[in-house]
C-alpha cells in the first residue's frame, strides 16, 4: 500500500525534524565551545605558559574544534533563518577533521591505560578530562548524527579531514625548528627530528596520516548514513 502520507505532511514532517537536528546540534556545539574555552584557559593558567601548553596536539585540536564549532552554531542559525541548506565544504571539513582529531585523541588515552604502560594518562582534572574526553566525544557524536552531509567527496578531498593534524604538524615543527621549543619540552618523541632517525619519523608520518585518512572517510560515510536517521519512516512505505 502507497504512504498515506501527502506530500504536503512529509515536507512539514521533514522541516520538523531538520529544526530539531540543527537545533540539537547547536545545543551541543555551545557545550563544546564552553567547555573548550574554560578548559583551554583553566590549563593555561594551572601549566602557566601559552608554549607549555600548546606545544600538545589536544589543546590545539581543542581551540581549533571550538572555532569550528562556533562556526556551526553560525551557519544553523542562518539556515533555520533562511529556511533552506547552505552548504559550505570548507565548514565540513573543519568539521570532519575535529572528528577525526578527537577520535586519535581518545584512543591515544584509551590506549595509554593498558596494563604493558607504566605511566598512565591522567584525566582527573577540568581541563583534561574535557579536552580528551568529553570534547572528542561530543565531537564525533553531533558530526555524526547531526551535520548536514554534503555529497559526494572524491577520495582525494578526504585527506582534508586532516586538517587539524596538519595545522598542529606545521605548528609544532616550527616551535621545534627554532628551538622556541627546547628538547626536553618536545611533546611525544618522533617529532624530535634531530635525535631520531629518519625512517622512525616517516614511520610515525605515515601511521598517523594513515590513520587520519582511515577516519576520515569511515566519519564521511557514517555521517551520510547516521545523519539520515533523523528522517526515517517518514518517505518509508507503510505496509
Amino acid at each position: 500500500m502507497p504512504n498515506t502520507l501527502s506530500p504536503d505532511q512529509i515536507f512539514t514532517l521533514m522541516k520538523k525534524r531538520n529544526f530539531r537536528r540543527k537545533l540539537i546540534n547547536m545545543i551541543i556545539c555551545s557545550i563544546i565551545v564552553f567547555l573548550g574555552v574554560t578548559a583551554t584557559i583553566y590549563k593555561v593558567r594551572y601549566e602557566g605558559g601559552f608554549i607549555t601548553c600548546f606545544r600538545e596536539m589536544t589543546v590545539c585540536a581543542t581551540v581549533l574544534t571550538s572555532l569550528t564549532s562556533a562556526a556551526m552554531i553560525i551557519l544553523n542559525i542562518f539556515e533555520m533563518k533562511l529556511g533552506s541548506e547552505v552548504t559550505y565544504k570548507t565548514l565540513y571539513f573543519w568539521r570532519l577533521s575535529s572528528a577525526v582529531t578527537g577520535f586519535i585523541v581518545l584512543m591515544i588515552v584509551l590506549l595509554g591505560y593498558l596494563p604493558f604502560f607504566s605511566d598512565h594518562p591522567v584525566i582527573a582534572r577540568y581541563d583534561m578530562i574535557n579536552m580528551h574526553v568529553i570534547i572528542p566525544l561530543l565531537t564525533i557524536g553531533t558530526f555524526l548524527f547531526n551535520d548536514s552531509p554534503i555529497g559526494a567527496v572524491r577520495p582525494l578531498e578526504r585527506w582534508n579531514g586532516l586538517w587539524i593534524i596538519t595545522v598542529y604538524t606545521v605548528f609544532i615543527m616550527t616551535l621545534i625548528l627554532t628551538y622556541i621549543v627546547p628538547e626536553s619540552k618536545i611533546p611525544y618523541s618522533f617529532l624530535n627530528v634531530r635525535h631520531q632517525p629518519f625512517w622512525f619519523v616517516a614511520l610515525a608520518a605515515i601511521v598517523i596520516y594513515g590513520v587520519g585518512y582511515l577516519l576520515s572517510w569511515l566519519f564521511y560515510y557514517l555521517n551520510l548514513k547516521l545523519s539520515w536517521l533523523w528522517y526515517r519512516h517518514i518517505t518509508e512505505k507503510q505496509q
